[in-house]
C-alpha cells in the first residue's frame, strides 16, 4: 500500500510538471469593429480626407433594416423644395469634427447643418465635394435629387430612440434619431409618380450615419447623389453613388462610418487574462528528479 501510494504521488508530480510547462491560451478580448474597408470596391469605400469610410448592405456589417416611423414619428413638414427648418436633436451628432445639436431635413433628399436652409437646392451635386447651388453647411446626401413630399401623400417625420431599433454593429446598445422621407416621389409628384420611403439614422454614440433607401425609386441612382461632404467651401467628401442608374437599387443600406474609435462603453471591457509564465523545463526536470530521489530514499528506508 505504501509503495503504491508513493508511485501514485510520483505520477501526479510528473503530470503537474507537464501541465505547468504548457503556455497559457490567450483569448482576444477585443470585439470586431465592423469598420473594415476593402474589396469589393462597390460595397466599401473611403476614407475621405477627414477619415469617413462607407460600407453598404452587401457587407455583413451594414445590414438593411428599415425603421418605419411613418405612424409614430413627429411630423416635420411636407411640400416641394421645402425643409423642416431647424430640428433640435435629443442628443448631439458629430459631423466632420463639429458637434451639432440641430439639423435641417430637406424635401430634396438631403440634410444640412445650415439652419437657415429652406430646402430649395434641387440640383444634383455630383461628385462631392461640390459647392451647393443654394444653402451651406455640411451635407448628408441619402439621395439628393429634385424630389417632392406632396401634402396628403408624403411627409418628413423624425423620431428619437434611447435604444435604437436598428442595431449598429459598432455599438450594440446606442441611441439614435431617425429622419424618414415617407412616400417621397420625383418631381412633379402626384398620384401618377411612384413613391418610396428612405431615411437617415444618426447614431449619437459612435456618430455613425446610416442611409436606407426602400423599394420603388424608378431611377435607382440615375440623376442623384448619395454621399457626405464637409462645410462650405467643401474641401472633402465621400461619394457612394453619382448619377448612375442601378447604383442605389431597392432596399439599399449605406453605413457612413465616423473615423473616431468606438467608445469603450459600447462593449464591456474584458480584462486581459493573466498569463501563467511558461516555466523553465530544465528547472522542472531537476525538481522532478530531486523529488523522485527523495521518494526512493524514503521507500528504501521503509523497506529496510
Amino acid at each position: 500500500m505504501k509503495r503504491g501510494y508513493l508511485l501514485t504521488t510520483l505520477m501526479a508530480l510528473a503530470v503537474s510538471a507537464t501541465l505547468i510547462a504548457q503556455p497559457a491560451e490567450v483569448k482576444d478580448p477585443t470585439p470586431p469593429s465592423g469598420d473594415t474597408v476593402g474589396s469589393p470596391a462597390e460595397a466599401t469605400g473611403g476614407p475621405d480626407a477627414f477619415g469617413y469610410t462607407y460600407a453598404d448592405s452587401a457587407e455583413p456589417n451594414c445590414t438593411y433594416q428599415f425603421v418605419d416611423i411613418s405612424a409614430t414619428g413627429i411630423f416635420l413638414f411636407d411640400g416641394d423644395d421645402s425643409s423642416s427648418g431647424p430640428v433640435a436633436l435629443s442628443e448631439p451628432i458629430d459631423i466632420y469634427g463639429t458637434s451639432f445639436s440641430d439639423i435641417v431635413m430637406a424635401s430634396n433628399g438631403y440634410m444640412s447643418t445650415d439652419l437657415t436652409d429652406t430646402g430649395p437646392d434641387l440640383s444634383n451635386d455630383c461628385p462631392v465635394p461640390a459647392a451647393p447651388s443654394t444653402g451651406g453647411g455640411a451635407r448628408l446626401y441619402p439621395l439628393h435629387d429634385d424630389l417632392d413630399l406632396e401634402a396628403g401623400i408624403g411627409s418628413g417625420v423624425a423620431e428619437y430612440f434611447a435604444e435604437c431599433p436598428r442595431v449598429n454593429d459598432r455599438c450594440p446598445i446606442e441611441s439614435c434619431t431617425v429622419f424618414q422621407w415617407d412616400d417621397v416621389a420625383h418631381f412633379p409628384g402626384g398620384a401618377a409618380e411612384p413613391t418610396w420611403d428612405m431615411e437617415v439614422i444618426l447614431y449619437h454614440k459612435t456618430n455613425d450615419i446610416v442611409y436606407q433607401v426602400g423599394a420603388g425609386n424608378p431611377e435607382t441612382g440615375s440623376g442623384s447623389t448619395t454621399g457626405i461632404q464637409d462645410f462650405p467651401p467643401p474641401t472633402t467628401g465621400l461619394n457612394y453613388a453619382c448619377d448612375t442608374g442601378g447604383s442605389v437599387p431597392d432596399d439599399t443600406g449605406i453605413c457612413i462610418l465616423h473615423p473616431n474609435p468606438v467608445p469603450e462603453d459600447c462593449f464591456p471591457i474584458i480584462p486581459s487574462p493573466v498569463e501563467v509564465p511558461t516555466a523553465n523545463n530544465f528547472g522542472l526536470l531537476a525538481l522532478f528528479l530531486g523529488l523522485a530521489a527523495a521518494a526512493i530514499f524514503l521507500l528504501r528506508r521503509r523497506l529496510a
